[in-house]
C-alpha cells in the first residue's frame, strides 16, 4: 500500500509540474502576440483548462516524445547482467546456518499520510461544490417564472441581435439573490433580483445583453469546469489563477457585448458599481458555480477598464479565431503531455563485463592501485576503478581497504549489481557481516520504492534470513508489480527451499530453520492465488538439478505438475503453463529411455573406442543446440555428456546419456544427431567408433 500511494503521489506531482509548463507557455505565447481582447484571452485560457483537466488520461495514453538533453557528469549505475536471479551466489551462501536477523524497516508511512490527506481536501472540496451546485439548482426551480412583456420583447430583440440559438433562456425573479446571474448550459435560466421591475430599459437591456453575452459564450460551463479543476488540483496555483483569470475575462468579455447594445461606458459603469456595493453591503456571494454580473473579485480594475477602453470589441470571438486557436493549443498540450526528457548513456561510463573487471583488478600491481586510489580521490564516481581495486584487494587478502569501497557501493549506489556482488555475505566474517547488513537496511529505509535495491538487499540478507528476503522481494514486486524479474528471483527463493526441504531426510545437513521457511512456501503455494509465483515455482523446481545421470525424483516431478496445474486453473487463458506441463510430461517419459546401455555392435562390425580429444580432431561438422526456452527461464546450464557411436561412413548411429540436466538433454541429442565426422580406418579399413562428446549450455549475459 505504501509504495502504491508513492506512485500515485509520483504521478500527481508530474501532472503538476506539466501543468504549470503548460500554462507557462501558453502565457509566454499570449504575451509574444500581444493579445489584449478579453474574448481572446478567455478562449485561450480556457483552452489550457481543458488541456489540464485533460492531462491525466493523456500521459497515461500518449505515446512518448523523448528528447535527449545533457548529460550529467554523475554515471549511471553499474549494471550487470549475468547476475540474473543471483542463483550462484544464493548457492553457495545458504550453506551459511541460519542465525537471527533485525527486523526489516517498514515501508515509510509518509506516502499513505500524504496521499490520504490530499484525497480528503479533494473530496471536501468536491462535496462543497456538489452543494453549491445542488443550491443553484434549486435556485433557479424556485424562483418566479417573468411574464412581462417588455421584457420578453427586449430578450427576443437582444437574442436574435447577438444570433443566439433557439429556444431562448428563460427568465426568472428570485428574492434569494441581489444582482442578475445565469445558471445552466442547455437549458439556460437568467436570474434576476426580486427588484428589477423598477429598472428603466436602458439597465434592463445592458443586464440583458451582459446575461445573454455570458450563454453565447457558454461560460456557465467553463465556470463549472474551473471550479472542478480547482478541487482536483487544490494545492495547485495554476488550478487557483485559472478559475480567477476566466471570471475575469468571461466579465470583461461580457461588458464588451453590453458596451455595443448600451452604448454609454459611464452609466453601464455605474450600474455595475451599483451592483457590486449590493453584494458587498449584504455581504452575499454568488452561488457556486454560477456566473454574476458583478462577480468580478476586482471590481475598481473592472470599472476603470470599462471607462478606459478605446476598442469595444464584440465580447465573442468568431469560428476561424477558434480554429486557430485550438490549432496553437493542440500541439501545445501533447507536448506537455508526452515529452520525456532522457539524457544519453554518459560517455565515460562504458563498463567491462565483470569478469574482465575482476580479471584486470586480480592482475594488478601495487603501484598500479596506487595510481587508481589517485584517480579515484579525483573522480569518486568511477566505479569501474572502483570495481577493480575491490578485486585487486581481495586477491591480495588487504581487508580495509577492500571493506571500505565495500561499504561506500551500498551507500551510494546500492542499486548496482556489482555492489551485491562484492558484497556477498560469505565473503564477511561476523563483525563485518553485521555491518554490512546494517548499510544494507539503511539503504532499503533509504530507497524505499527501488525495486533494485529491495532485490539486491533481499539477495544479502537472504544468505541467512529467508523469511526477510521474501518480505524484500514482495516490496520488490509492489513497486514494480510489471517486472518479471522479481516474481523469478521470488520463485527462485521458494524452489531452492522445497527443493532442499524434499531432499531433508536423506541430506541431515539441511538446517531445520530452513525446513521451516520451506513449509511456509510450500503453504502460501497452496493457498495464494498468484498464478505467475505458483507457475513460475512449477516451472523452477520441474528443472531442479537432480543427481548426477539420474531423472529428477518423482515427488519433484509431482509437485512441480501439482504446481502447474494450480497455476493453470488461476490463470486459464495464459498458454505458459499447459506448455510447462507439456515439457514437463515429455521429459518425465523420456528420462527413462535415456538412461539406456549403449548397444553392442552387430556381428561383423569392427567397432573401437576413440578418446574424446582425439575424435574432435576428426569432426568435420558441428551443429550448435537450440537453448530450451524452459532452461532459460529457470536459468538452467551445464554440460550434456553424451556416448555417441559414429558409423564407418562418419554420421551418428546412436546417442547414450552419460550425464546431464534432462531439461538439456533432448537439445543436445538433436544437435549431436546432426555432427559429421571424418571415418575412422583400421587397416585401410573404415570402423565404428565409440567415444564421448561434451555439448556445453551457457546462458549469456544478457539473459
Amino acid at each position: 500500500m505504501p509504495s502504491i500511494s508513492l506512485q500515485f503521489l509520483e504521478h500527481l506531482v508530474d501532472i503538476s509540474i506539466r501543468a504549470l509548463c503548460l500554462g507557462g507557455f501558453a502565457w509566454l505565447l499570449m504575451m509574444a502576440g500581444r493579445v489584449r481582447d478579453a474574448a481572446a484571452l478567455h478562449a485561450m485560457w480556457s483552452a489550457v483548462l481543458a488541456g489540464m483537466l485533460a492531462l491525466p488520461l493523456l500521459v497515461a495514453f500518449l505515446p512518448s516524445l523523448s528528447i535527449q538533453v545533457a548529460a550529467l557528469r554523475v554515471p549511471e549505475p553499474v549494471r550487470f547482467g549475468f547476475m540474473g536471479s543471483g542463483g550462484n551466489a544464493r548457492a553457495a551462501s545458504r550453506e551459511a546456518a541460519v542465525r537471527p536477523a533485525k527486523p526489516l524497516p517498514p515501508a515509510p508511512r509518509w506516502p499513505m499520510a500524504l496521499a490520504g490527506i490530499y484525497l480528503a481536501c479533494a473530496f471536501a472540496l468536491l462535496g462543497r461544490f456538489s452543494y453549491g451546485y445542488r443550491k443553484s439548482r434549486r435556485l433557479a426551480s424556485d424562483a418566479a417564472t417573468i411574464h412581462d412583456n417588455r421584457a420578453l420583447a427586449l430578450l427576443e430583440q437582444l437574442a436574435s441581435a447577438q444570433s443566439l440559438s433557439w429556444p431562448l433562456p428563460q427568465l426568472r425573479a428570485s428574492r434569494s439573490i441581489l444582482v442578475p446571474m445565469t445558471l445552466g448550459w442547455r437549458q439556460p435560466v437568467i436570474l434576476f433580483p426580486n427588484d428589477w421591475e423598477i429598472w428603466d430599459e436602458w439597465k434592463l437591456r445592458a443586464v440583458l445583453s451582459h446575461e445573454l453575452a455570458h450563454i453565447r459564450r457558454a461560460d456557465w460551463l467553463v465556470a463549472l469546469a474551473a471550479c472542478v479543476n480547482r478541487c482536483v488540483f487544490w494545492f495547485h496555483p495554476l488550478a487557483w489563477s485559472l478559475e480567477r483569470r476566466l471570471a475575469a475575462c468571461s466579465e470583461q468579455a461580457c461588458d464588451e457585448a453590453a458596451l455595443v447594445a448600451t452604448g454609454d461606458r459611464r452609466r453601464y459603469a455605474g450600474a455595475v458599481l451599483e451592483f457590486a456595493a449590493a453584494l458587498k453591503a449584504n455581504g452575499s456571494r454568488v452561488a457556486e458555480p454560477g456566473v454574476a454580473m458583478a462577480r468580478s473579485p476586482k471590481i475598481s480594475l473592472r470599472i476603470e477598464r470599462i471607462l478606459d477602453l478605446t476598442k469595444i470589441g464584440s465580447g465573442v470571438i468568431r469560428r476561424g479565431a477558434w480554429m486557430a486557436i485550438l490549432a496553437c493549443a493542440a500541439p501545445l498540450v501533447y507536448t506537455a503531455a508526452a515529452l520525456q526528457l532522457r539524457q544519453p548513456a554518459p560517455q565515460r561510463a562504458t563498463n567491462p563485463g565483470l569478469a574482465q573487471l575482476l580479471t584486470e583488478g586480480s592482475k594488478l600491481s601495487a603501484a598500479e592501485a596506487q595510481q587508481l586510489e589517485q584517480q579515484l580521490t579525483a573522480d569518486p564516481e568511477n566505479l569501474t576503478v572502483r570495481g577493480k581495486l575491490i578485486s585487486y584487494y581481495f586477491a591480495n587478502a588487504i581487508e580495509h581497504p577492500r571493506l571500505e569501497h565495500i561499504f561506500w557501493f551500498i551507500e551510494h549506489h546500492p542499486e548496482s549489481e556489482i555492489a551485491i556482488y562484492y558484497s556477498r555475505s560469505h565473503m564477511f566474517a561476523e563483525p563485518e557481516y553485521g555491518q554490512t547488513k546494517d548499510l544494507w537496511l539503511q539503504a532499503v529505509a533509504a530507497h524505499p520504492a527501488d525495486a533494485r535495491v529491495l532485490a539486491n538487499a533481499a539477495q544479502f540478507i537472504g544468505a541467512k534470513d529467508q523469511f526477510a528476503e521474501e518480505d524484500l522481494l514482495k516490496r520488490a514486486r509492489e513497486v514494480e508489480p510489471s517486472n518479471p524479474e522479481w516474481t523469478k528471483r521470488l520463485a527462485d527463493v521458494f524452489t531452492w527451499s522445497i527443493h532442499r526441504w524434499f531432499l531433508a531426510p536423506q541430506q541431515p545437513s539441511v538446517p531445520a530453520t530452513e525446513q521451516s521457511f520451506a513449509a511456509a512456501a510450500k503453504a502460501e503455494l497452496e493457498n495464494s492465488a498468484d498464478a505467475a509465483l505458483v507457475g513460475t515455482v512449477g516451472e523452477f523446481l520441474a528443472g531442479a538439478p537432480p543427481a548426477p545421470g539420474r531423472p529428477p525424483a518423482q515427488i519433484h516431478r509431482d509437485y512441480a505438475e501439482h504446481l502447474l496445474q494450480r497455476a493453470q486453473s488461476l490463470d486459464p487463458s495464459n498458454p505458459e503453463w499447459a506448455g510447462a506441463l507439456a515439457r514437463l510430461r515429455a521429459a518425465s517419459e523420456n528420462a527413462a529411455a535415456l538412461l539406456q546401455p549403449t548397444p553392442p555392435p552387430p556381428n561383423g562390425v569392427q567397432r573401437i573406442r576413440v578418446g574424446a580429444a582425439v575424435q574432435q580432431s576428426n569432426l568435420l561438422q558441428s551443429v550448435d543446440p537450440v537453448y530450451p526456452p524452459l532452461a532459460q527461464q529457470a536459468r538452467i546450464q551445464g554440460v550434456v555428456r553424451l556416448n555417441v557411436i559414429i558409423a564407418k561412413d562418419g554420421h551418428i548411429s546412436n546417442i547414450t546419456l552419460i550425464s546431464g540436466h534432462p531439461v538439456l538433454v533432448p537439445a543436445a541429442q538433436e544437435a549431436v544427431k546432426q555432427w559429421l565426422y571424418r571415418p575412422t580406418l583400421l587397416n585401410g579399413d573404415p570402423v565404428e567408433v565409440s567415444t564421448v562428446v561434451d555439448v556445453q549450455f551457457m546462458l549469456s549475459r544478457e539473459n
